[in-house]
């Protein structure tokens, strides 16, 4: 992630790590990947987009057939 987001209200997530519920608030940087992929309203984040993220390959995409 190349910058922390700012939350613009307050969102309900799960620990990406003991998968427990957590409430960030309103103000609250978020600089944890997996938390900001949790949160996909973009009107939750100030400015009304998510923070950009570093550009990598997807894991879902599938590999070409050999022909």
């Amino acid at each position: 992630m190349n910058s922390p987001g700012v939350l613009a209200a307050a969102v309900h997530v799960l620990d990406p790590v003991e998968r427990i519920p957590v409430v960030l608030l309103a103000g609250e940087q978020v600089t944890e990947p997996a938390i900001a992929e949790q949160i996909t309203n973009p009107r939750c984040w100030e400015g009304g987009q998510p923070p950009a993220q570093e550009s990598a390959p997807s894991k879902s995409a599938r590999k070409a057939k050999p022909a």
